[in-house]
């Protein structure tokens, strides 16, 4: 069985013509309820750390230890207010709604001293009409927000008197606050294992006054069914503003510019309002195949977008509302077939099976505001394109991003996974509770679904397996907590989305998840952790993170990783103490949340490396760096077991895998983490090495538990390439010339993996010369490559047969010597030279900031060649002056 949608999805902007619009965004004053802080300078949108900040009343939230020290913040109740001028002829409209797109969390709206509404939920776009609250001249607008902290408090202790919702509080390493599950807030605010905790309250996204006669589009939500082999169906529903009549009148106009001919068709409208109070107007649109590309995701073709416009214009013709949007044509289908042992999960798209590369995003920014920031959302979606990704996944305990990011998304072919926002923990399922989350799914799945990036909405991030797996302890109620369970994700949530995409809609409960058998064992599986079914996450602490062996072989991984610290400028932004960037400090410490996280960053490293000398001067800097060789290395291996599984099965039925998104794609803060860009931007080792192991064509050598090395070679292209070589080179550590070369001439299928060689690793290395069988390891590496007629179609890889520790690699002098400008765009050549091998090489330029072409990679030659990018000024010399470079054998890391 397999779940389908055709969908066409939408970038938005919204125009409106014969229709007033006052924005409110701007100057705001901010005080708190004891009046300690009165008539502070603020902004909209916003929230209150940045406006404490802006005003010189706290430091920034980032440095040191603010994020204890401020914690007084959020307990205060703030207030928000400005004064505004209306015209005569704005007043004059019959329907004037007050709109707020974002309120973070818990306030109350008064205008004119009068209340006119109230919000609890940050994901709601809350419209008031407002029209007899206002006057001609000077109005008030105030908004009371209350202390979050004291309002999930309350909630908790309302809910704990018929049974308590677990968990109160967060693990004591978090330094963190309790009862995020009972509100809808920012899940991650309160504190979570790679982020502090900044509880903020605000206006944090737009307010604006809407004046109109008879009505404005709110939402337009489109999707496209296929009619048969040579047409779409554009099908969409036009939601329309209710007014004092509660009937809507007049025409909608829907233009399309297709290739080589414009469309447009006119209905007219003469609606009521529904049971729901909703004014909708469904329209269907034959759209010929032949006047449209596909839309397609990175690396499988062009992201083509349309310029769609819908026109509302009211009977008088006094209101004209326009939504633009780009739609693209796609067909995504979720596959859950039947196979021997278990289910397939997997997504096509356009009828391709695609493999799902790609990451997990956390929140843009632990302030809600600064997440919608476009030049921070293009630097990290722009990171993933370039790093092969194909698809991201909005993590459940963040924010529903803004409308640039899925826009740019769209733009740049990044299918999206769309948590709905609920996170590692059980829920309330209280009436009014629900009915809360009702308006936040209404409005969000109609705010987002049209978008061609996003493919799979998913109800929640790890609450079956929680709920399942008696995280925390619900097991002896377990049958209350269940039925809650699906109360809010399947009768609320999935319900509801079902119905506003008229059942096209692709919907998961969980993630993880079985899929359709969860859906079959009552939507929580026996085992949500099944490798034969849907999708995994998947940690490891304890065992060699470059052992292959150790990992499971499931359909879909949706989340693995493994943590390491951001560079040395990055942390020299929150601290100027040296010490504190001591694995050790108390300091470090306090910014590591994962629990006995810092300890498992230094087990891990003791597997496959000598431990940097604690009394060498350069100990931190070491560090810093073998953690983000760990994680990266770590990573690519795991990422690499995965895709050489596409095609395969285990002797259990295991394999078919068909996604691997690693945790995570960014960062909120300056700490210990599982991302690969910190939050100053800096690309960590793991991001450069994605680029390689999601190419959409690699060469993979792992070594099994027998010591047998399978070389695979993987294809995520559309059509098959003939002639291809396999280069299989053995060098000594004692020379940059190969001892043996082995050519091996195969097709590279499409879409596929295939096991090209079977060498049982140390005999094959001892008769090259490289020592006895239990030595030779240590003495010798493999080195593979893939070319067609000579070109290379895939990047380089390597295959150490021992952990570094032990091969007999001696330190080589690696240096920079010399950097040629190449344009005026900021592009420049950097030559490294090296009188051996040097792994992991790692060049970076603190003064500069730049992207370099490649990093954390192994010198086969005297001679490599690196590029670098940057938008800053500057020239050949300077840049020279600021490069470091560095490798695993550093001496410095290793002298007293």
């Amino acid at each position: 069985m397999f779940l389908s949608v055709v969908c066409c999805v939408l970038a938005f902007s919204n125009l409106c013509q014969g229709l007033e619009i006052l924005s409110l965004n701007g100057k705001w004053i901010l005080s708190d309820s004891t009046k300690k802080y009165n008539s502070i300078k603020a902004l909209v949108p916003g929230g209150v750390y940045s406006d404490l900040m802006n005003s010189e009343i706290i430091g920034d939230i980032h440095y040191g230890l603010n994020d204890r020290d401020l914690k007084w913040v959020p307990r205060l109740n703030w207030t928000y207010t400005r004064t505004f001028i209306l015209s005569q002829n704005l007043i004059n409209n019959e329907n004037i709604h007050l709109v707020f797109d974002g309120l973070d969390t818990f306030s109350t709206i008064y205008l004119n001293g009068a209340k006119i509404g109230e919000s609890k939920n940050m994901f709601v776009q809350y419209i008031f009409p407002v029209k007899n609250h206002l006057q001609v001249g000077n109005n008030t607008l105030t908004i009371n927000f209350l202390s979050p902290i004291e309002v999930s408090s309350r909630l908790a202790t309302e809910q704990a008197k018929n049974y308590t919702v677990p968990p109160d509080c967060p693990a004591t390493e978090y330094n963190g606050e309790c009862h995020v599950n009972m509100v809808r807030k920012m899940q991650a605010s309160f504190a979570w294992d790679w982020g502090p905790s900044f509880p903020s309250v605000g206006i944090w996204k737009d307010v604006y006054i809407q004046a109109f006669s008879e009505s404005v589009i709110r939402y337009v939500v489109s999707d496209v069914s296929e009619q048969d082999q040579d047409n779409w169906n554009l099908n969409l529903d036009v939601y329309l503003a209710t007014n004092m009549k509660n009937i809507v009148s007049g025409k909608i106009l829907v233009e399309i510019a297709l290739n080589f001919v414009n469309f447009a068709k006119v209905i007219d409208v003469n609606t009521t309002a529904n049971s729901n109070q909703e004014i909708v107007a469904a329209i269907n649109i034959p759209v010929p195949k032949f006047y449209v590309n596909s839309w397609w995701p990175n690396g499988y073709g062009e992201s083509k977008l349309y310029l769609l416009k819908v026109t509302y214009e009211s009977s008088d013709s006094k209101d004209i509302s326009i939504q633009q949007q780009k739609i693209g044509f796609r067909k995504v289908e979720l596959v859950q077939d039947k196979l021997t042992n278990g289910l397939s999960f997997y997504f096509k798209i356009n009828d391709v099976p695609i493999f799902m590369k790609g990451s997990n995003e956390i929140p843009v920014d632990i302030l809600p505001e600064k997440g919608q920031n476009q030049s921070t959302i293009k630097r990290l979606l722009t990171a993933a394109r370039d790093a092969n990704m194909n698809m991201i996944r909005v993590w459940g305990g963040g924010v529903y991003e803004s409308d640039y990011f899925y826009s740019l998304a769209d733009e740049l072919g990044i299918l999206i996974w769309q948590d709905f926002m609920f996170a590692c923990g059980m829920y309330p399922a209280t009436d009014i509770f629900l009915d809360n989350v009702l308006l936040e799914v209404k409005h969000q799945v109609k705010r987002l679904y049209s978008h061609p990036s996003i493919i799979l909405f998913s109800g929640n991030n790890e609450n079956e397996g929680a709920l399942r797996q008696n995280w925390y302890n619900t097991l002896l109620n377990f049958t209350i907590f269940y039925q809650d369970y699906v109360k809010l994700y399947v009768t609320t949530i999935k319900s509801e989305f079902l119905k506003i995409t008229h059942d096209r809609g692709l919907f998961i409960t969980s993630s993880p998840t079985n899929g359709n058998e969860s859906d079959a064992e009552g939507y929580v599986a026996q085992n949500p952790a099944s490798s034969l079914y849907g999708d995994i996450h998947f940690y490891n602490y304890i065992l060699d993170p470059f052992n292959p062996n150790f990992y499971p072989t499931p359909r879909f991984a949706s989340e693995y990783g493994y943590q390491s610290l951001p560079s040395i400028q990055s942390w020299l932004s929150v601290t100027n103490n040296l010490s504190d960037i001591n694995i050790n400090s108390a300091f470090m410490n306090h910014r590591q949340h994962h629990p006995l996280g810092n300890i498992q960053l230094q087990m891990l490293l003791l597997y496959n490396f000598k431990a940097p000398s604690t009394n060498s001067s350069y100990f931190d800097e070491a560090f810093i760096y073998y953690s983000q060789v760990v994680q990266a290395m770590a990573t690519k291996i795991e990422t690499e077991h995965y895709r050489i599984y596409r095609s395969n099965l285990n002797a259990a039925g295991e394999g078919h895998t068909m996604g691997a998104l690693y945790w995570q794609l960014n960062d909120v803060w300056v700490a210990p983490s599982w991302s690969g860009i910190d939050y100053k931007g800096r690309r960590k080792m793991l991001q450069y090495l994605a680029g390689n192991f999601f190419s959409p064509v690699i060469v993979v050598g792992h070594i099994d538990s027998k010591r047998d090395l399978m070389i695979y070679i993987v294809s995520d292209l559309l059509s098959p390439i003939e002639n291809v070589t396999v280069s299989i080179r053995v060098f000594n550590w004692t020379s940059f010339q190969p001892i043996d070369t082995t050519f091996i001439n195969v097709t590279l299928e499409n879409g596929s993996s295939s096991l090209v060689k079977t060498i049982q690793t140390d005999n094959y290395l001892s008769t090259l010369g490289c020592g006895l069988p239990k030595v030779a390891r240590n003495n010798c590496f493999f080195y593979l490559s893939l070319a067609n007629y000579g070109v290379a179609i895939a990047p380089d890889n390597f295959v150490l047969p021992a952990a570094v520790k032990y091969i007999n690699l001696t330190s080589a002098e690696v240096r920079v010597t010399s950097v040629n400008k190449l344009s005026d765009k900021g592009e420049f050549r950097i030559e490294i030279t090296s009188d051996k091998f040097a792994l992991f090489v790692w060049i970076d330029s603190p003064a500069v900031t730049g992207i370099f072409s490649e990093n954390g990679f192994l010198i086969i030659n005297t001679k490599t060649e690196v590029y670098f990018k940057t938008e800053e000024p500057t020239t050949a010399d300077d840049l020279l002056k600021t490069l470091t470079i560095t490798h695993i054998l550093n001496k410095n890391y290793f002298s007293v």
